[in-house]
């Protein structure tokens, strides 16, 4: 009797076993499939993408990206020195953007401790930055552009901290035109801000100004406008408090028509077959041979290569 229930015992402890061996290698291979599809995917590349195919959008991103570079590049030179800076600071931070025209140091009043060059070439107005108090406490920057009768000038300020505290500015100023020549069209580009016309480009950014700007960029920070005939393309980013606008007209570049590729075959030669080739006399074993003369690398006259 006990030999009878010993076996029945251990016969249900195997079919236990058994089964629970089953779930646990279901449950695992369930686990390894959702960890492959969910979380350790494969990498998949697409090469059908085109990219940006708009020859609009192409344009304005080569005529502004110059520009754009070596302005991202200094406000983040600018807004790493949150300390008192040295009058050395300013003087290799001027060297390090060249189209700079001032460096200026001021404290949380707004008066000048120190600058670089020393003696500006215009003289500046600082008095409206330090109205914007309230940001700099919580470490953002300011941005002013002014115009008058020198011309147009941005002016942006980061805080520097004393124990935690704001204790001043540091300003760096330049004209726009020292950073639109970066660009290699100049004329082609205009930069606007939500305070006026930073660069007026060939002269279109003068009548854009007057659109109304606040109310294009609530809803976004690109896109395009049609005024006086052309077809504008704009881009903004913010710098301080204000938004800078990238324009440029697009009707030109998506008028243009793809060059052809270089030494391309017309579709006549395509169509006509090709002579046979005469067959090659056999050398005279005794005769001498000239070495042909080797191909030339060169650009072929009849093609030249594609734009890039």
């Amino acid at each position: 009797m006990k030999r009878t229930v010993s076996a029945a015992l251990a016969a249900m402890c195997c079919l236990l076993f058994l089964g629970g061996c089953g779930t646990i290698k279901t449950s695992w291979r369930d686990t390894k499939k959702l960890y492959r599809e969910y979380i350790n995917t494969d990498p998949t590349i697409d090469f059908s993408a085109q990219g940006i195919t708009d020859k609009g959008l192409q344009r304005l991103a080569a005529l502004m990206m110059p520009v754009d570079e070596r302005l991202m590049a200094m406000l983040r030179g600018l807004g790493s020195q949150d300390t008192p800076p040295e009058n050395e600071w300013c003087q290799q931070f001027l060297t390090n953007h060249a189209w700079l025209s001032a460096v200026s140091v001021l404290d949380a009043s707004g008066a000048v401790l120190f600058q670089a060059p020393a003696v500006s070439m215009r003289p500046l107005d600082f008095a409206g930055l330090v109205d914007f108090g309230d940001r700099y406490k919580v470490r953002k920057m300011g941005a002013q552009v002014k115009t008058d009768e020198f011309g147009t000038v941005v002016m942006v300020a980061a805080p520097y901290f004393k124990n935690n505290e704001w204790a001043g500015l540091v300003v760096a100023s330049f004209d726009p035109r020292n950073l639109a020549k970066f660009s290699p069209e100049p004329d082609a580009l205009s930069i606007l801000s939500t305070e006026g016309v930073v660069w007026a480009g060939g002269g279109q950014g003068e009548a854009l100004a007057g659109l109304k700007w606040d109310e294009l960029l609530k809803d976004s920070v690109n896109g395009e406008i049609t005024s006086g005939g052309g077809e504008y393309l704009w881009q903004a980013r913010y710098v301080g408090q204000l938004e800078f606008i990238y324009v440029t007209d697009a009707r030109d570049a998506r008028a243009t028509k793809p060059e052809p590729a270089p030494n391309a075959a017309s579709s006549d030669e395509k169509a006509a077959p090709k002579a046979d080739a005469p067959e090659a006399a056999t050398p005279d074993a005794a005769t001498p041979q000239t070495p042909a003369p080797e191909a030339s690398h060169g650009v072929p006259m009849n093609g030249s290569p594609a734009n890039p």
